[in-house]
């Protein structure tokens, strides 16, 4: 890893992460619930009231209301997540590869893996077109990147679809009953996770996200059963698989 980058430089990094994180919350609420990301002005998602200019400040807004919207309902936490972990990664990214194009790639990879696992998150889907059209471009871009082949990354979109295609087939036979635990969208997330980082790294970021998924699960298990309490039947399987992947990236960059 490089050296800490010198003040000015962390400063840039960290405000020009939030404003990223900022821009993908746009996305992540305007796309399932309006189909549309031009509308004007920035509104509110509980009141549906115009916004102030600095309840659009990233996370510095969300502070200032203590995480309640105008009428005092609970604005969600998903949304200063975002830009926390959007602040975050870049400086993480320039630690590992300084200003270079594979610092760029990886802000890409990181900004749909985000966006999916968020919308996966709060809504249990997976755009087909962002994921897909992700993976398209990673491949299409990967070739300026030293650490990725764009052999490597379709190997890797090949394997990581067909393996998650699998427990999704396996699924649809064993829980015919039920929602299965593997969607389509979680085939094509795997698919655009492959192509990302390559066949030859894909293993890991899919086993932080399995083992995480696995976690969690084992933890509302505990609860439905021992606490008697009340627990969703499912979890977002993608939102894990996001984090798994985002998880390596941090830790060990491309390498």
């Amino acid at each position: 890893m490089n050296a800490m980058p010198p003040l000015p430089t962390l400063v840039m990094l960290i405000v020009g992460g939030l404003l990223l994180g900022s821009l993908l919350n746009i996305v992540i609420i305007r796309l399932p619930r309006e189909r549309q990301l031009l509308r004007t002005p920035l509104h509110c998602t509980r009141t549906g009231e115009p916004l102030a200019w600095w309840q659009v400040l990233p996370l510095v807004g969300w502070l200032i209301q203590r995480g309640r919207s105008r009428d005092g309902r609970r604005l969600h936490w998903m949304f200063p997540l975002v830009e926390v972990i959007s602040a975050a990664l870049p400086v993480v990214f320039y630690l590992h590869y300084s200003f270079s194009a594979t610092f760029a790639y990886l802000m890409l990879v990181a900004s749909i893996l985000i966006i999916t696992g968020a919308i996966d998150w709060l809504h249990r889907y997976i755009y087909t077109f962002v994921i897909l059209g992700g993976a398209v471009l990673v491949l299409l871009v990967g070739f300026a990147i030293p650490q990725i082949t764009i052999f490597n990354g379709l190997l890797g979109a090949l394997i990581g679809g067909m393996g998650f295609l699998i427990l999704y087939m396996l699924g649809s036979i064993l829980f015919p009953a039920t929602s299965v635990p593997f969607g389509l969208g979680d085939v094509y997330l795997a698919i655009f996770i492959g192509a990302a980082v390559g066949l030859t790294r894909m293993s890991t970021p899919l086993l932080y996200g399995i083992l995480m998924a696995g976690l969690l699960s084992a933890v509302v298990l505990l609860v439905r059963n021992v606490f008697k309490r009340e627990t969703p039947q499912y979890i977002a399987y993608g939102t894990f698989l996001c984090l798994g992947t985002l998880l390596y990236l941090a830790l060990n960059g491309l390498a």
